[in-house]
């Protein structure tokens, strides 16, 4: 098998994470396209979007979610992710034992040995009084079930209820606790229309070439090699080069190991990095000795299409102020790069400010 370098996977993955160019699709395209968002914190999905599309604004993205067109809730890997309204409702249903799997693991021992059933009916009449928060919905569940935690009543009402957060919650400079309500209330009844194969055939096109072990760690299902083998006649395989076995879609892009890459700056969860088991292709071995993509990482910054450094936004008395801090050493030109990004990165994030400053520190030793 043709082998390719953790640099020709790094171009692919940016071609199809719109990280190369500033694409001119629509935001729900885009979206679909992407599998999702990572919707962790408020401002992620607009931050991910700004650097993926052409002439992207806070308010598009807005209309969209007032609208019910596009929605957040927990999907993959237990995690919130921005989806199209019917991609939400296709994903849920596929890694919904996971999510029911991964409460019980967690929270069986402070759920008092209740019984789930009954609890579920008893959260039913919770949500039905209209939008609420998952604290508030542990505690009404508290009073009727008292020898549980009322955080492991939230959290699996949560997990085996589609709960979509809703406006004005978790729209940009939204800082309120999520309000919650149903997915059959929200965006009305839909059925789920996404296999197991359909959802290899989406990964691959969005990041491939990709092993099995790459997706599942992107969307936490088990036995893919099943769907992988279903649709062997229409994918191609590679190495990489530790040896592992890779697949992608036969008419993908796979742009050459020398393509250009811009500065690109990321939220602090993208599925641009999280959405692979082997990240190598998006972190060079030395900067991972220096950072933890869970416990010590600063939103990214692209440089030469790799996490190069992080960022942080600051506001003062009108003032705003951009801080990126390299993980290694970056020539002049990339600096001056990041700079010029920087500062339209800082105009978006920080509208209306009466300056703008963007510093380059040094390198994190």
């Amino acid at each position: 098998m043709m082998i390719l370098s953790n640099r020709q996977l790094n171009r692919a993955t940016l071609a199809r994470q719109m990280l190369l160019a500033r694409s001119e699709v629509s935001i729900p395209e885009a979206v679909r396209f992407l599998g999702g968002l990572q919707a962790q914190q408020s401002n992620d999905p607009y931050i991910g979007l700004w650097s993926r599309l052409e002439g992207f604004t806070h308010e598009a993205l807005t209309s969209l979610i007032v609208d019910k067109s596009l929605a957040r809730a927990t999907t993959m890997r237990g995690t919130l992710h921005l989806h199209t309204a019917d991609d939400l409702v296709g994903f849920r249903a596929l890694v919904q034992s996971y999510l029911m799997a991964t409460w019980r693991s967690g929270f069986r021992k402070r759920f008092a040995g209740q019984d789930e059933a009954a609890v579920h009916r008893e959260g039913l009449k919770v949500l039905k009084r209209g939008p609420t928060t998952i604290g508030a919905v542990g505690k009404a569940l508290g009073e009727k079930f008292p020898d549980a935690d009322p955080l492991a009543l939230g959290i699996m009402m949560q997990m085996r209820e589609t709960l979509i957060q809703v406006p004005p919650t978790r729209i940009w400079g939204n800082g309120a606790a999520p309000l919650l309500q149903r997915a059959e209330t929200w965006l009305g009844k839909r059925k789920p229309a996404l296999s197991r194969v359909d959802l290899v055939r989406r990964y691959l096109a969005a990041y491939g070439p990709a092993s099995i072990n790459d997706m599942q760690a992107w969307c936490r299902l088990t036995r893919l090699s099943v769907e992988f083998k279903a649709i062997e006649d229409e994918l191609v395989t590679f190495e990489d080069e530790e040896g592992r076995v890779l697949y992608d879609l036969t008419d993908a892009p796979r742009p050459a190991a020398d393509t250009r890459a811009p500065v690109r700056f990321l939220p602090l969860y993208d599925n641009a990095y999280l959405g692979y088991d082997n990240r190598r292709r998006m972190l060079d071995a030395s900067d991972m000795k220096r950072i933890n993509l869970f416990t010590d990482f600063k939103p990214a910054v692209l440089v030469d299409g790799v996490i190069a450094a992080g960022w942080v936004v600051s506001r003062k008395k009108g003032a705003a102020r951009l801080e990126v801090e390299p993980y290694h050493k970056i020539s002049k030109a990339q600096r001056r790069e990041v700079e010029e990004e920087g500062e339209a990165f800082l105009r978006f994030m920080e509208e209306g400010a009466s300056d703008y400053q963007v510093e380059v520190t040094g390198v994190r030793t």
